[in-house]
């Protein structure tokens, strides 16, 4: 058995030697393991009810922690105690790769399926464990650093596995606290839901799991008073807890009657449902309002406005000045801005002032869905119309959004074949869904977005100018971070609005001067997770520049913040050539701390270079 272990000084954990044993004793081949086991859609629809309740529990907790760590390269998801994979969420360049190996919904990662991996080694475990590069037993899964913690119920027993991999020269030593905390954070969420079934003694045992709910939670007395809340319900109110407790509840949810458990209540989004608790000696009934969100269509709707926009950029102001005067204009609208820029941060800000505000706002990446599947997604399908279909059939993306906004992300990837199917239905405003005859209506605003230049793209006749122009009935270009002249605003905003509390961080003078000097190739993005992975590590508080570097790829040619007249401009193609050209000269033609440095996937950089005329 050869096994290279970077992370534990050269000895192979235990639970990693029995691992390999357990998958010799079962005859598996470190070279030949074929063994995807892959739930069709009746299957996977009867694990999702099956464990419906850890998906619904889980599922906002996974979103904060791939909101805190959005533009890394990783996969977050939830595997059951059988092995399969329920749910997935994480960057789409890495989950392509991941697609390669079954790392996926439906596949299954069981020890006898995949050999020693961190979903299925932590099953057999029942324990929190990490598996690095050579310690898969499969050697396909040698490119993955895994890290999975079990999510269990108050009696011990395993609920399920709570999984991030990444890229193998990703890891970082972080990760399995990270994977731990969210797990434990899962198991808490869960509790409390069980525990709001048995009334009786609620308000003296569960402080910690009330506080650290993931829903808006209020407690109120048989007079209406507000007697407790959590800190998702002061985001949601908008009030402190201190400005709240004491106060009737009726200031805040103006129509409540707290004598009255059945009715609802609609607050930012928020839809509270009161539940009766328990009444004390006192004869003093208490009654707790839990907070969910408003679902339309099952549709997501905008989260962010244009108040969510941090600049004082001259042009990143203009920008918004523009899109607001777009927003309330039923045209179709293109954004374009380098992966980070914020383009569906302006998408939906556009969404939120417009007419179409209260009616749904659905995304989707046009790059991340396969391109035999993105047409169904779009447009939906009808009962039978391929292997695997629903039985009942499928709405679509435009369906889901009809009356409301279609944000449709890095349209610049979209294959030919769906821009046709794309322009008929902008040309008709009316889908049929596949498999099926019957036309159906859709009132449906555009909002398109791309990091690629479109008229590039049609010239080089891989966009069909026709759709362009439908689609181009304005066009917002976002500038890229390094443009920008607010780059110690954002640094500052960021570090005030950290996942964990980290008092007074400072970034000192020398730090300062590099967020402003380096070239964030992941703009937004890439400043975002440095300074948080920078606070969590700074001594004293203190963010130096040395940190920042050591948190950084290494810095390519720093950009020159002033050009002479006699400079020639670069266009934006011309700029991404030189740009390749130089990280694959800083890394000796090394494509994985190429694409890394680059903040883009490997498949990604082998198309632009082949794009480019640059293969090696």
């Amino acid at each position: 058995m050869s096994i290279d272990l970077n992370t534990s000084k050269g000895i192979v954990p235990n639970h990693i030697q029995e691992s390999w044993k357990r998958c010799y004793s079962n005859g598996l081949d470190p070279t030949t393991i074929n063994q995807d086991h892959i739930l069709g859609e009746y299957e996977l629809t009867e694990y999702y009810d099956k464990y419906e309740e850890l998906l619904y529990y889980s599922s906002s907790i996974l979103k904060d922690v791939h909101a805190s760590i959005r533009g890394t390269e990783f996969l977050l998801l939830i595997a059951t105690p059988e092995g399969y994979i329920i749910d997935t969420v994480g960057e789409p360049s890495f989950i392509r790769h991941a697609d390669n190996v079954a790392l996926r919904k439906g596949a299954n990662w069981l020890e006898e399926s995949k050999g020693t991996n961190a979903i299925g080694t932590a099953i057999v475990e029942k324990n929190s464990v990490l598996v690095h590069g050579s310690q898969h037993f499969w050697e396909n899964n040698h490119f993955l650093t895994c890290a999975a913690a079990p999510i269990l119920d108050s009696k011990g027993q395993l609920l399920g596995i709570l999984n991030l991999s990444s890229y193998q020269q990703n890891y970082h030593p972080l990760t399995l606290g990270l994977v731990k905390r969210t797990a434990h954070s899962i198991e808490q969420a869960l509790l409390l839901a069980h525990t709001q079934k048995q009334t009786k003694n609620f308000t003296k045992d569960l402080d910690f799991i009330y506080n650290h709910h993931p829903a808006p939670l209020i407690t109120v007395n048989k007079e209406g008073t507000i007697t407790r809340l959590n800190t998702a319900a002061t985001r949601t109110i908008g009030y402190s807890e201190q400005a709240a407790i004491g106060k009737p509840i009726s200031n805040i949810l103006v129509e409540v009657n707290p004598l009255v458990p059945e009715q609802k209540f609609l607050l930012n989004n928020q839809v509270f449902t009161p539940h009766i608790l328990t009444s004390d000696y006192r004869d003093q009934s208490y009654m707790l309002l839990r907070g969910e969100t408003k679902q339309q269509n099952a549709a997501l709707t905008n989260r962010y406005h244009f108040t969510d926009i941090i600049s004082q950029d001259s042009k990143m102001n203009e920008m918004i000045a523009i899109a607001k005067k777009a927003a309330i204009i039923d045209i179709n609208l293109l954004i374009s801005g380098e992966t980070g820029t914020g383009k569906e941060l302006f998408a939906q800000s556009i969404h939120g002032a417009s007419f179409r505000s209260n009616q749904p706002f659905i995304a989707i990446n046009c790059s991340a869905i396969p391109e035999s599947l993105l047409e169904s997604e779009l447009f939906g399908y009808e009962k039978g119309a391929f292997t695997g279909a629903k039985n009942q059939g499928q709405a679509g993306k435009f369906e889901a959004a009809n009356g409301g906004t279609l944000f449709l992300d890095e349209i610049g990837d979209m294959p030919l074949t769906a821009q046709a199917s794309l322009l008929r239905v902008l040309q008709e405003r009316c889908i049929t869904r596949i498999g099926g005859t019957t036309p159906r209506p859709i009132d449906v605003r555009i909002i398109a977005a791309t990091h690629k230049d479109l008229q590039q793209e049609v010239e080089a006749g891989r966009f069909r100018a026709d759709l362009y122009f439908r689609l181009n009935g304005f066009t917002l270009k976002l500038p890229p971070l390094r443009n920008r002249t607010d780059l110690l605003l954002l640094a500052e905003h960021i570090l005030s609005q950290l996942p964990f509390k980290k008092e007074n961080i400072e970034l000192t003078e020398d730090a300062q001067t590099f967020i402003t000097e380096y070239e964030w190739a992941g703009n937004f993005r890439q400043l975002q997770n440095v300074l948080q992975q920078a606070a969590f590590l700074a001594n004293e508080s203190r963010i130096t520049k040395s940190l920042l570097l050591s948190l950084c790829p290494s810095p390519v040619k720093p950009i020159e913040k002033e050009r002479t007249k006699s400079q020639k401009i670069m266009s934006l193609r011309e700029h991404e050539i030189a740009l390749i050209q130089q990280v694959l000269e800083q890394t000796n033609g090394n494509i994985s701390r190429a694409a890394k440095q680059l903040d883009i996937g490997r498949n990604t950089l082998y198309r632009k270079m082949k794009e480019y005329g640059l293969m090696l």
